[in-house]
């Protein structure tokens, strides 16, 4: 079992022949997790020789890269957002860059601070079908992170997004590299292995990207699309704490053909999902979203209640859209003036769902009257049953729309599944009533820019004034700031004040933070900074989380 805080380079895909461990002395660890050696450094990883995914798609869904173009543009690869304003992080880098000097992979084996992008060709630029694999491996790693508040993007923070400064420092990440560089899998294991990631360090603080990032090798994965998600997911996992999903046998579990864990080898399983060590024969009992939740990264706020008193308007969720975050999150939602047959459908996200989705229909005093929970099951083109419908004559209203997640109806032994990592985006669909504007069963909608959010954040606030402090006293700035023109929807709660000191050349040097968020009825405040020239930023947040930050303040002294 892997230890946070400790590497972990986990060959998520190895050739059957063996795997070539780096020169360097090693010995195998006391752990139970047999892939686990520890060098002469004191650092302890895993190299594991395990079999690569199929190179045949017969086991998998549908080909990797059709449901991608069918919702998104090759235009869109790099600028797709999960959660955009999330404080949290996990940047998925497909075009390479440079380490910092002192990141800690060039003392474990890397001999070079350059490391390229990933490719199908020898083009450095991206085709159509490139991007297509990259917006589908961001599609499927979007839904796995769903349940939190985070934004999986494909487009690159601006500096200080990716690690954590200090410990007031509320915005930090990882970034997951998708290299073809052979030379950097061969430096880090010796060549054919998947991923590797370091375990525990999502909140670690540090003074840069120091360790990151998180590795994953296209190459040994088939470059397929669905196999990219599978291991980025896996190792981000790493950097929040978690240990291998296996068994007594085998350090991974790989599945069934209908499901297997995220942090075991569920390349050829249809439904993956985030796991406590439910199923049979499991060695590792960690609760994966509990794990994750200590180590960086929060449930995202629930847009609907749990109750009839508590529900919202079918209308409030974007597009029909919701997010099922735990096990006992139920979405309570309103429809009304409803007359003769109405249907209701509820559909989990198109690619890479990890919901199973359970309806039900109540009335407005909470009464049942209808409900579906289809069993899943493997098909020939996929996972079918995930999705659940209902049709009924209703008149009147207001009616309750209950969604939830469940689990598969089949026992472990049986290849199924419990409800507990049956958790990500929904879209609920009705015709029948017309009392708002619901999303019409049979009418196609457009996919949303990002991932499916149902209750919009705030703006960023206008550019916020920035002056030097009072002469005599301790060296400060004073920022003040107006709320953002656009709130959401919903008040303004909270705000955060960043500042930045820049360099010479414009580039940022140090960041600070306010130590805490400031009331929503805060407009000033003064901060006291070293020495330097400093901008400030500022951004607001409503009851559904943060929104973007500000742009910069004029660049003053502090005084």
């Amino acid at each position: 079992m892997l230890r946070p805080g400790l590497l972990a380079l986990t060959a998520l895909a190895v050739s059957a022949a063996g795997l070539a461990v780096p020169a360097m002395a090693l010995e195998q660890a006391p752990d139970t997790d047999p892939s686990i050696v520890s060098a002469d450094d004191g650092t302890t990883f895993a190299v594991d020789d395990w079999p690569a995914p199929p190179a045949s798609p017969a086991l998998l869904a549908r080909p990797a890269t059709a449901e991608a173009a069918a919702a998104y543009a090759p235009a869109d690869a790099f600028r797709l957002h999960s959660r955009r304003g999330a404080a949290r992080t996990v940047y998925l880098d497909f075009d390479g860059g440079q380490l910092l000097s002192t990141n800690a992979w060039l003392k474990n084996g890397l001999t070079t601070t350059l490391y390229p992008g990933w490719s199908l060709d020898s083009s450095a630029a991206f085709s159509d079908t490139e991007r297509a694999v990259v917006i589908e491996t961001w599609q499927r790693m979007a839904e796995d992170f769903a349940p939190f508040d985070v934004d999986v993007t494909t487009e690159e923070p601006a500096y200080g997004g990716l690690f954590r400064g200090s410990s007031d420092d509320p915005t930090y990440g990882t970034r997951v590299a998708f290299t073809s560089g052979s030379k950097v899998q061969d430096a880090l294991c010796g060549g054919g292995c998947g991923g590797i990631a370091w375990i525990g360090t999502y909140d670690s603080i540090t003074s840069g990207e120091t360790r990151s990032p998180a590795w994953v090798f296209p190459s040994s994965l088939g470059n397929r699309a669905k196999n990219l998600a599978e291991a980025g997911s896996h190792e981000t996992g790493h950097t929040l704490g978690l240990d291998h999903d296996g068994t007594s046998s085998n350090a991974y579990y790989s599945g069934t053909s209908l499901w297997g864990p995220l942090m075991g080898a569920p390349y050829t399983s249809g439904v993956s999902q985030w796991s406590r060590g439910d199923y049979n024969g499991a060695n590792n009992h960690q609760d994966d979203l509990a794990v994750m939740r200590s180590n960086g990264i929060g449930l995202r706020p629930d847009e609907a209640g749990g109750t009839a008193a508590t529900a919202v308007p079918l209308s409030s969720l974007g597009g029909g859209r919701g997010v099922i975050s735990s096990a006992t999150d139920t979405d309570w939602l309103t429809v009304t003036d409803c007359s003769g047959t109405v249907t209701v459908q509820a559909q989990p996200a198109d690619v890479g769902a990890n919901l199973d989705v359970g309806l039900q229909v109540r009335n407005a005093a909470g009464t049942l009257l209808a409900s579906s929970a289809p069993d899943s099951y493997r098909g020939s083109t996929g996972v079918a049953g995930l999705s659940a419908s209902v049709s009924l004559p209703l008149n009147g209203g207001p009616y309750h729309l209950v969604v939830s997640g469940t689990g598969s109806g089949k026992a472990w032994s049986a290849g199924g599944y419990d409800d507990y990592g049956s958790l990500g985006g929904y879209r609920v669909l009705v015709s029948g009533c017309t009392g708002n504007v619901y999303p019409s069963v049979g009418t196609p909608t457009p996919p949303p820019a990002s991932h499916p959010t149902t209750t919009t954040r705030p703006g960023a606030p206008r550019r916020p004034a920035a002056a030097s402090g009072a002469r005599g006293g301790r060296r400060t700035i004073v920022a003040a700031w107006r709320p953002p023109a656009v709130s959401g929807g919903a008040p303004v709660t909270r705000y955060l004040v960043s500042a930045y000191r820049v360099g010479a050349r414009g580039r940022v040097v140090a960041r600070t933070a306010t130590a805490k968020s400031l009331s929503a009825g805060t407009r000033k405040i003064s901060l006291t900074l070293p020495r330097g020239r400093w901008v400030v930023r500022v951004r607001a947040a409503n009851r559904m989380g943060w929104g973007p930050y500000s742009t910069a303040s004029v660049r003053v002294v502090a005084r």
